[in-house]
Order: C-alpha cells, then structure tokens, then sequence
C-alpha cells in the first residue's frame, strides 16, 4: 500500500520541479507560484500519508482514536479559496468564503488542508464559466462548511444561458479519498454535481488552569 500511495506523489514532485526548473527567466511569477503550490501540496500528502493513512490501514479497530486538536478550520478555508481563485480566473469563475472569526476542529491540520483543498478545487473547476462558487463555514450548531455553485443566471437578471449540445461535461466528482478520511475522522460528507457539505468534529479544548 505505501508503495501505490507514495508512487504517484513521487512522479508529481519530479515532473513539477522540473518544470520549475523549465520556466523562462521572464515568466511572470504565476506559473511558479502554482508549481510551489502544487510541490508544497504534493510534500504535504506525502507526510499524511506516512502518519495517518498508514497507521490506520494497520490498525484492526474499527474506530480510530479521536484526535483532540486545536485546527482553526478558518485558515484552511481561506488558504483553499486563494488557491482556488488561481485556478477560477481561467474559467472565468469567482469564488467567495464567508467564515467566522475562528472554527476549530478536533482534526489535525494536514488532513484538514487536504480534505479542504480537494473540495473547494474540484468545486472550482467544475463551475461553468461565469459562475460564482459561494463557501458558508458555521461553527452552529456544529462545525460545518456548506459550498454550491450559483450559476451566472442566479448572479444577474438575464435569462441563464443554455448550454450547447456538444460542450464538454463537466467533471465527475472524484473525492472518494476525501469522503473516506471524512467519515475516519468522524466527520460527514455530502455532495452532488454542484454542491457539498463538509461537517467536522468540534475540538474539546482543555479548561484553562486558575
């Protein structure tokens, strides 16, 4: 299993870094910023993989221990709609968050950024052009990130357009990783083609010493 695991990450730090080493001189900044991103990523998944999906293929109990943890699910989100933005200006599409102050979750920072991640980028991409990808974080009455696509006809008051016959589909929701980490972390996933709702498990922080 470590092997099928770390196989497709290890091509996609090779081949990213030598684009990397590829680019011109001159190039803006963007496409390095995005190779970074996904090298950083890729590094990230690595290290998950090593200390929580292994252990847990091991393991022969059914519930994994809970993790009691401090992950502010606030930054997460926001990191996610940064990247997100980088990849929407091709399709034309805007994406939006609205969080409170701070949402923390008994899960550890990794897999929240790949959880996360994987979610708002699918989202993003599946949106058709001059679409809005609207993101909702509540923390009442549990910890819980609510994302749709709103379609440019919700946006404006023009007619929405059809789409033509012969466009391409869009892409089917591959986040069967991301639905199993959900539920081993005891949190929930729902999703269709053009929504998702992402609920965690609260953190239960230690009580202040007087």
């Amino acid at each position: 299993m470590r092997h099928e695991l770390h196989t497709p990450l290890t091509s996609i730090k090779a081949y990213t870094r030598l684009l990397r080493d590829d680019l011109p001189p001159d190039d803006p900044g963007d496409g390095a910023a995005c190779l970074d991103a996904i090298d950083r990523n890729a590094v990230r998944l690595e290290r998950y993989v090593d200390s929580v999906v292994l252990p847990l293929a091991s393991t022969t109990t059914a519930t994994p221990p809970a993790r009691e943890g401090a992950t502010d699910l606030v930054g997460v989100v926001r990191d996610a709609v940064d990247l997100a933005r980088r990849v929407a200006v091709a399709g034309a599409v805007s994406v939006h968050a609205d969080v409170p102050e701070t949402a923390r979750v008994a899960v550890d920072e990794m897999i929240c950024r790949h959880l996360v991640g994987q979610l708002v980028l699918w989202l993003t991409i599946a949106a058709p052009a001059r679409a809005h990808v609207e993101i909702t974080l509540r923390r009442d009455p549990s910890i819980r990130l609510d994302a749709r696509i709103v379609p440019a006809g919700e946006l404006t008051s023009a007619a929405p357009q059809r789409r033509p016959s012969d466009a391409p589909p869009k892409p089917a929701p591959d986040v069967q990783v991301a639905r199993a980490v959900a539920n081993l972390c005891g949190g929930d996933l729902r999703l269709d083609d053009t929504s998702f709702r992402l609920s965690l498990p609260s953190s239960v922080l230690a009580p202040s010493p007087r």
